[in-house]
């Protein structure tokens, strides 16, 4: 049985690489450049400190200082409660803990997709578009290595 889920975890990578392959022959898409800004439409960048109370707020140095000794902090005593959790809740415990680790990662990674299209000047739904694509990458990642283990 598992033999059956590798050659169908291989067959459907040939296809994703053969459907790359076939988009990167196609349109030279890396030759694109965003237009000039206020041309074709495009918004203009929104500034930190237009963007709101909560720009504004994220903007300043001793905010983001306390976000950076929150996480420091969290990621000094998550090992620790792991450690002294009784033994028999140790699996809950590490669970919750990769759990979390796991939905910081993909978040993190999500928003910088969506961040890094914004800023190469893509329209809000183009950026949430490729984030979106990646969120489903990375859900058949998961689903492919629950499939293997």
């Amino acid at each position: 049985m598992a033999t059956a889920y590798l050659v169908s975890t291989a067959l459907m990578a040939v296809l994703a690489v053969a459907v790359v392959a076939w988009l990167m022959n196609g349109r030279t898409w890396y030759h694109y450049s965003p237009p000039a800004q206020g041309a074709a439409g495009l918004p203009e960048p929104v500034d930190a400190e237009s963007g709101g109370p909560i720009g504004r707020l994220a903007s300043q140095p001793a905010v983001q200082l306390a976000g950076f000794v929150t996480l420091v902090v969290a990621v000094l005593v998550v090992p620790i409660v792991y450690i002294s959790a009784p033994s028999g809740s140790q699996p809950m415990v590490g669970t919750a803990i990769a759990g979390g680790g796991g939905a910081l990662v993909v978040g993190y990674l999500l928003y910088g997709v969506y961040v890094a299209a914004s800023g190469r000047g893509h329209p809000r739904s183009l950026a949430v578009a490729e984030s979106a694509t990646v969120a489903g990458v990375l859900f058949l990642v998961a689903i492919v290595a629950r499939l293997v283990m």
